[in-house]
């Protein structure tokens, strides 16, 4: 099984976009009918009903962590999927603390079969004095 098996993830229940994926979640989305989408980066992936991103430290910035919250604003399923053995990939904890300064909030983490966890990720609301907000 691959990481979107893993997380119960199919098209026959609607649209995935899949960002920034290793080749082996590709090679596996490849093979479903019909195609999950696919994009490099979050900056290019469309809104869809659900969202799996590997994402790399660099990446977890304020435009791209702003590009998250709007992708989520949908209402659609956001996984962040970590690989601790890959160098680029943040830590959980890491992950969860960034989140949390930006407004989204992470829930409980599920261990994927090739050693990954995938951290589903909601938006959370903002008051007025939140440091995440936008003005």
């Amino acid at each position: 099984m691959g990481a979107l098996s893993d997380l119960g993830l199919t098209t026959r229940d609607g649209p995935i976009m899949v960002v920034a994926a290793p080749d082996s979640v590709l090679a596996e989305a490849g093979a479903m009918k019909p195609r999950p989408s696919f994009a490099s980066t979050l900056m290019t992936a469309k809104p869809t009903a659900r969202l799996v991103w590997w994402p790399e430290r660099r990446h977890l910035e304020a435009q791209t962590l702003a590009r998250l919250r709007w992708l989520i604003g949908g209402g659609g399923g956001v996984w962040l999927v970590l690989d601790e053995s890959e160098e680029e990939s943040p830590s959980e904890d890491e992950l969860r603390a960034i989140l949390e300064a930006v407004g989204l909030r992470a829930g409980a983490s599920v261990a994927l079969g090739r050693g990954e966890v995938a951290v589903p990720v909601v938006a959370r609301r903002l008051s007025r004095s939140d440091p995440g907000r936008a003005h």
